[in-house]
């Protein structure tokens, strides 16, 4: 053989050779992966309050990932219990996200219904309140969505807001002195809340009671201080011989008509009545109050006082009672879970991410909610906002939000956006105990309010309690 077709062959088996060294590459190489959904992706909710946003925002992700996306409005009844159901059977045709209160996440953990939540920097999308009310057993299993809890209102027009009581105790003291006059004409009631409520009650007690530890998922921190609470109560009753408020027939929707009625100075609320009352205000439902009032100076000389209020209303944090018992209020965070029986968990990761933080700067304008992320878009606190304490880090964390919401910023439109004064919601928020995860406590809240009722009504506040903590005992033994 010459030496010309011995160099052929060797370039002929290093071609060859190459050319198996490819295949088999080929061959063993992974596939692409491929964003492949067998079904389209669905949301499940309970609150009809919220039926617009969840909608529009089905639509636009639909439009933002090409995949189908539908959103449903299911019953509350046995919530947990169908989605399990549905997700189990031969056919898969439960929810692949929904969203559920954070009373309900033990139920769906240890039903195998919640995939973890992985995200970095969820300190910088929400506050450590609204992780721990998402976090079950050290887990984070869910998403933070929209959050509920109680505060007080006050006319401005009634109250000095260089002179707000600084507890229950100074609102009677108020009452005391009040006395009617041309701007004050309207006034049937100094004080008035839903004493029906047992979520807006809860502040009697809520300051020495625990449900559960700082995520509400602690069977052994579930206690109550029985003897500071029963001075609480007591003092609860003897509200009743003040302001006469008819448990039997108050509700919500008069409380909150009442108030913007200009009938009552000084009044509890929460999420639902407060977008109620920017309603109102957005639709000229206020009354007019007088621009000028005659008051008495120092020296005892009268003059007339120019008075313009707008909004007429102001928000504040709830009030201790006295200067010795203090009052905490409670909240409930709702929040979005990922379904782990989803044909798509990445697609449904995905969804549940556009609800919650991407496209929460709409949840107001949509469904008077208040959205639990504290940065649209990702965008985290500045230096500036964290400065100072750790709360007023949080509230700075929001007031970014809302700079960027519509009508959010100072000055916005009513009923456009949660104004500034929305800051005060959220301090309310971080300070108030969040509804336990606890299953065997899902109860608690009827009997609570039987026996919020009995002493509202007269019985005896010490037996109550006492009845109540036994109650609890018995279902946490």
């Amino acid at each position: 053989m010459t030496k010309k077709y011995q160099r052929v062959i060797a370039v002929l088996a290093v071609f060859l050779f190459a050319a198996q060294l490819l295949y088999m590459g080929l061959e063993n190489r992974p596939e692409e992966e491929e964003l492949v959904v067998e079904r389209p992706i669905r949301i499940w909710y309970t609150d009809p309050d919220i039926q617009p946003y969840m909608e529009a925002s089905a639509a636009e992700a639909s439009a933002r990932y090409q995949v189908e996306v539908y959103a449903e409005l299911v019953s509350e009844v046995d919530y947990i219990e169908k989605i399990s159901e549905r997700s189990v059977a031969e056919e898969m045709t439960g929810p692949d996200v929904y969203v559920t209160s954070s009373a309900l996440l033990e139920k769906a953990v240890l039903a195998g219904l919640a995939v973890p939540v992985k995200d970095q920097g969820l300190s910088g999308t929400y506050s450590e309140k609204a992780v721990q009310a998402a976090t079950y057993a050290g887990e984070v299993v869910a998403r933070p969505f929209y959050i509920e809890t109680c505060f007080m209102l006050y006319n401005r027009y009634y109250v000095d807001p260089e002179q707000v009581p600084q507890n229950i105790e100074g609102i009677l003291t108020y009452a005391e002195n009040f006395e009617t006059d041309a701007l004050t004409e309207r006034v049937e009631n100094i004080f008035k809340w839903n004493v029906a409520d047992v979520i807006d009650d809860y502040m009697f007690l809520g300051a020495y009671t625990d449900l559960g530890g700082p995520n509400g998922d602690d069977k052994g921190q579930v206690s109550m201080d029985l003897e500071q609470i029963t001075a609480c109560m007591n003092y609860y009753q003897s509200l009743n011989g003040f302001f006469a408020i008819d448990a039997d027939t108050v509700t919500s929707e008069e409380v909150i008509r009442e108030f913007i009625d200009g009938k009552t100075v000084f009044t509890i609320v929460n999420v639902p009545m407060l977008a109620e009352l920017d309603r109102a205000v957005a639709e000229g439902e206020i009354p007019e109050y007088p621009t000028e009032r005659t008051v008495t100076g120092e020296d005892g000389e009268e003059y007339t006082e120019t008075v313009s209020y707008d909004p007429f209303y102001q928000i504040a944090p709830l009030p201790p009672l006295t200067d010795m018992l203090d009052s905490r209020g409670l909240s409930v965070t709702n929040s979005v879970v990922v379904n782990p029986y989803s044909s798509n968990v990445k697609a449904a990761e995905d969804c549940a991410r556009y609800l919650t933080q991407e496209r929460a700067g709409r949840l107001y304008e949509e469904a008077k909610k208040l959205t639990a992320c504290k940065s649209l878009l990702g965008a985290g606190k500045s230096g500036a906002e964290t400065s100072g304490t750790e709360g007023q880090g949080v509230v700075m964390g929001y007031r970014s939000l809302y700079d960027r919401l519509p009508g959010g910023s100072e000055g916005g439109a009513a009923g456009q956006g949660p104004s500034g004064a929305y800051l005060t919601v959220y301090e309310a928020y971080e300070a108030a105990a969040e509804v336990p995860k606890i299953m065997e406590l899902s109860n608690m809240w009827l009997q609570l309010e039987v026996a919020l009722a009995d002493i509202w009504r007269g019985e005896d506040a010490g037996e109550e309690m006492a009845g109540f903590m036994e109650l609890l005992q018995a279902q946490l033994d």
